[in-house]
């Protein structure tokens, strides 16, 4: 018999599968739209989704805070989305990988609760809930430290949307992470709503909407080649993640640069390796803004 630990992590691993979007395999990508601006640009930044691996997001934030390098507006799905939040709460990197840590949420048995009944989603948002409560001392967007937007799935309207402002900040946030089945839908002002990466795992669109000058998305969700994908399982995952990857590609396409960290030893279930996952978010960042400032510094004297 499967116990309930493995049953728990075999359930969650197809639906964060089913909803996770293809990247780029290359470690970094850079569009090439040769930008010129004598004022300081308006910058935007963006946060996949993706299980575990989002805690490559903190690590690349933390590259960011030590090259005091600067964002205006922040959107996220799903992890992205908590990471995000958090960020634009005040929360510096550090002081976040602490609070993954504090809150156990580095453990997969910590993550989720089972509900008792598996009417709408075998697991409930009961421990992030009590975690947004804890670190989150207001309920409005308007709180936050800087701009921030979260992307969520009407499940009733087939339709997704970006929320930015307003009350029910936390009850939004919840909702982007709520992976159909997986988890229990979210309720949220007389709407249903369900994780944001089922349409929009890479959010880009608020921040082509708020005209940034410079758009970074951060996507650690790839489906790399593989020369034998074996089991019903697999091969169901694999055709889903597929099947949307053209989503990504395309807002991708609006971005000024993409950053893809290489993942693929790790699984969207590797809670407990936050720490490493951390370690590459950072290690990925740290080469793309020391390329960045280079970058800049050529910009700066071609244009003397």
């Amino acid at each position: 018999m499967i116990g309930k630990n493995l049953l728990q992590k075999l359930i969650l691993f197809i639906f964060i599968i089913m909803l996770s979007i293809g990247g780029e395999n290359e470690t970094m990508a850079q569009t090439k739209k040769g930008k010129s601006m004598s004022k300081k640009p308006k910058i935007g930044l963006a946060l996949s989704g993706g299980g575990a691996l989002g805690y490559a997001h903190i690590g690349f934030l933390q590259a960011m805070k030590e090259y005091k390098f600067e964002v205006d507006v922040v959107s996220g799905t799903s992890m992205g989305s908590i990471i995000g939040v958090l960020y634009c709460a005040g929360y510096s990197p550090i002081e976040i990988l602490d609070l993954v840590d504090k809150e156990n949420m580095n453990k997969i048995i910590n993550v989720i609760k089972l509900n008792s009944s598996f009417g709408r989603g075998f697991f409930n948002h009961d421990k992030l809930s009590k975690a947004l409560e804890k670190a989150l001392p207001s309920n409005d967007f308007s709180s936050l430290k800087k701009k921030f937007y979260c992307c969520v799935t009407n499940f009733n309207k087939a339709s997704y949307k970006f929320v930015g402002q307003g009350e029910f900040l936390k009850e939004y946030i919840v909702a982007s992470a709520s992976i159909p089945v997986v988890y229990e839908p979210k309720e949220v002002e007389g709407e249903m709503y369900v994780d944001g990466g089922v349409m929009q795992n890479l959010p880009v669109e608020p921040l082509v909407n708020e005209k940034c000058d410079i758009i970074i998305g951060v996507d650690v969700i790839s489906v790399p080649n593989q020369s034998e994908i074996k089991g019903l399982v697999n091969i169901f995952a694999r055709s889903m993640s597929l099947s949307i990857s053209s989503n990504t590609e395309s807002w991708a396409n609006k971005c000024d640069y993409v950053i893809t960290p290489n993942l693929e030893n790790y699984t969207i279930l590797d809670f407990e390796k936050a720490q490493e996952l951390f370690d590459i978010g950072y290690e990925i960042g740290i080469v793309f803004f020391e390329d960045y400032k280079k970058q800049e510094a050529k910009n700066k004297k071609k244009n003397k």
